[in-house]
């Protein structure tokens, strides 16, 4: 059940999907490089994860199967033409 915001730094706790950003991630075993002994596809788990609006206003999230859920700035994007003008300048 989803308790708070997936940002380890943030405090605010989930009450409801209107706010926020829902995400919905496939996480997996731990120990992919045992060998594969046919059930390895009833290990995955699917699990939800929410950013709060100010959260999700600047990051999102990215699942690293190390280190399980990251949060991660969102990077900013341009359009072509400033792209274009900032590299000929």
């Amino acid at each position: 059940m989803l308790q708070k915001c997936a940002n380890p730094t943030c405090v605010v706790p989930f009450l409801s999907l209107r706010e926020g950003k829902l995400f919905l991630a496939e996480t997996f075993p731990s120990n992919l490089n045992a060998t594969f002994d046919g059930s390895r596809r009833k290990l995955r788990r699917r699990e939800h994860f929410w950013l709060c609006d100010a959260c999700s206003s600047h990051y999102t999230l990215r699942f690293d199967a190390a280190q399980g859920m990251l949060t991660v700035p969102l990077v900013a994007r341009t359009s072509p033409q400033i792209r274009s003008r900032a590299a000929s300048a």
